[in-house]
């Protein structure tokens, strides 16, 4: 019997290297890899920009429809409002350059308050724009107005002045304004002069100031107290 004992067999396994070529294979699928994101990633990109490009085309064109669907009668409206902020506008930034004392912004919200755009009777009548009370060289309208009293609407019947022209109103606005609503110097801030109105009881309305100042910022009025400031 032989007792010699057998070698025994190597079970390590042997780990063959890749070929070139396998290397070669697994380099070109992940660039292909990183390629297939790109890609994907510049469609979506490109997808996402048209996107954006149409909503903007879309908003242009409701925009376009908007404005084209106006009626004769609103562009008439437009046109009439620039106006009459304009006349208002040279007329209370000149008062202004030769006294400082109230801003054509507040000047302006109020006339387009109290006279609604230059079209009540009373501007229309005796060019008074503001609703100023009393008689301008012995010349008075009197027409119906309402008033608050206790926080309550009431109409009463009121005697207001009656000018010969905006300008004289405006003069006369600016010095009434001066002697009983505003009395400090320099008030260049429309939400102060606003509220002094309120407070001096310009107009009996509780809501006066807050009116005011949103019809300043709506049309941006404040843009003619720079106006009025840098043109000195």
């Amino acid at each position: 019997m032989n007792n010699r004992k057998q070698p025994k067999k190597n079970d390590k396994k042997i780990s063959i290297p890749p070929t070139s070529k396998e290397t070669k294979k697994k380099g070109h699928g992940h660039w292909i890899a990183i390629l297939i994101i790109i890609v994907v990633l510049a469609v979506l990109a490109f997808g996402f920009t048209i996107r954006k490009i149409s909503n903007r085309l879309e908003n242009s064109q409701q925009q376009s429809q908007s404005s084209t669907s106006l009626t004769s009668e609103e562009i008439q409206q437009i046109k009439q409002r620039r106006a009459f902020v304009k006349q208002v506008a040279n007329s209370s930034i000149k008062v202004y350059q030769n006294d400082f004392h109230v801003l054509p912004s507040i000047v302006i919200a109020q006339a387009i308050l109290e006279s609604d755009w230059g079209n009540s009777k009373l501007y229309q009548v005796a060019k008074n724009p503001f609703g100023i009370k009393g008689t301008y060289n012995g010349q008075s309208v009197s027409y119906d107005t309402t008033e608050y009293v206790n926080g309550k609407k009431v109409t009463v019947v009121g005697q207001f002045r009656k000018y010969p022209n905006l300008e004289a109103a405006i003069k006369d606005h600016d010095k009434s304004i001066k002697t009983h609503f505003i009395k400090e110097d320099n008030v260049t801030s429309y939400v102060k002069a606003a509220n002094l109105l309120q407070k001096n009881v310009y107009a009996t309305d509780p809501q006066y100031a807050n009116k005011l100042i949103k019809v300043i910022k709506q049309y941006n009025l404040s843009r003619y107290d720079l106006q009025a400031l840098n043109n000195n």
